[in-house]
């Protein structure tokens, strides 16, 4: 004979279920009152400070003209005004200073691998070099720039080829391992000065990235001469000039900046636009702003005139 189910059995299940559900309402509640913590955003330029002073003493900047990094993002200026190279860590602390007569008409610095210091002399068509202590080993010729003014953006590459460019012949010198002018090669006929190339910088993979001042154009090429790929920086806002001041590039991007622009523009390596960057505002102001990016994924923006380097972290 069938008996019907106690009366207790029922209630205790319907308060299992009930309990289940408080548990659940109540865990579903704390979760979205108190959230697990997210990591902070990070901005996509971290600035980490600023340094630099006027000064005619080591140490100091009086008439800096260029900038580069070495192997271990250090930083060396070409300064004219002082005729020295000057040399600091990352944070703006001092490392080495010399002077040499030669380098009261500096235009352009680099650094290879190994610590030698190539500073050019655009208008007397030298480039000057020096061994890692100061001292000086010896000079090449490149083509006198008559009528040039203003920075000249030379580069060694991880194989210890130096690139000039060359804006009165349109064209880029290579020269290897120091020795005289080897292969060059030319970018399309400029029409003024101001549309042949001004600066020369290396990527870790090789490939040599020249900018053309005026016309805001950036050529990609092999380290024999290839043209790989160019690309004009459309200004952002359309109102503002396309020119440049600026390249650096890094293992992944091309950052350019321009005269008066308050802002970094950011590229892939084959010229493909990834965003723009006011850097808080911290560019208002500034003009004819250069770059540097080190190993150590720091981008360093440089103001001759104040002069001044601002670190950022990149964060991309």
């Amino acid at each position: 004979m069938n008996r019907p189910l106690p009366r207790l059995g029922a209630l205790t299940l319907t308060w299992l279920l009930a309990t289940v559900f408080c548990g659940w309402f109540l865990f579903s509640c704390g979760k979205r009152a108190d959230p697990s913590p997210k990591p902070p955003q990070l901005p996509a330029f971290e600035f980490l400070g600023a340094w630099g002073e006027k000064g005619e003493v080591p140490g100091k900047l009086n008439q800096p003209v260029a900038f580069t990094t070495d192997a271990l993002g250090r930083v060396y200026f070409a300064d004219p005004g002082r005729g020295s190279v000057d040399k600091f860590e990352p944070n703006g602390t001092p490392l080495q200073s010399f002077e040499d007569f030669r380098l009261r008409h500096a235009s352009g610095i680099a650094v290879d691998s190994g610590g030698a210091i190539y500073v050019a002399d655009a208008q007397r068509g030298f480039i000057l070099i020096f061994f890692p202590n100061g001292d000086f080993f010896r000079v090449l010729n490149a083509p006198r720039q008559a009528h040039w003014s203003g920075p000249l953006g030379i580069c060694v590459d991880a194989a210890g080829t130096l690139f000039v460019p060359d804006p009165a012949g349109s064209r880029i010198l290579k020269f290897d391992r120091g020795r005289w002018p080897g292969k060059s090669w030319k970018g399309p006929q400029p029409t003024s000065l101001g549309e042949a190339p001004l600066g020369i910088t290396a990527s870790i993979y090789g490939a040599i990235f020249v900018a053309y001042a005026k016309a805001g154009r950036i050529e990609k090429y092999s380290s024999d001469g290839a043209l790989l790929t160019s690309w004009t920086v459309t200004p952002s806002p359309e109102d503002q000039s396309n020119a440049l001041t600026g390249i650096a590039v890094n293992g992944k991007f091309v950052f350019t900046a321009g005269p008066a622009s308050p802002r970094i523009r950011v590229w892939t390596l084959d010229g493909q636009h990834k965003l723009d960057d006011d850097l808080d505002g911290r560019l208002n102001g500034m003009n004819a702003v250069q770059l540097a990016a080190t190993p150590g994924d720091e981008l360093l923006v440089f103001d001759p005139s104040a002069p001044r380097v601002l670190r950022f972290r990149v964060h991309l």
